[in-house]
């Protein structure tokens, strides 16, 4: 429903919602190297990582959607 003066309704879904899967899952690869590397196997660091950095955005992105969802 268009608010006043026909402006289109202002989303509630937070910006750091639709930003959080991709950066987790960079961020969690990143430390998984790094930490592979430092521990001498860098593709399994590297795996982990990313499963990790992935399990946590996922995590983020539901409280973003519950965040968007509230008040509707």
């Amino acid at each position: 429903m268009p608010g006043p003066a026909g402006k289109p309704p202002q989303s509630r879904f937070p910006r750091w919602g639709s930003l959080v899967l991709p950066g987790s899952a960079l961020w969690g690869t990143v430390l998984g190297l790094i930490a592979g590397i430092y521990f001498g196997n860098a593709a399994i660091g590297t795996a982990i990582g990313a499963g990790l950095g992935i399990g946590i955005g996922m995590t983020l992105f539901a409280a973003a959607v519950v965040i968007g969802s509230k008040d509707v």
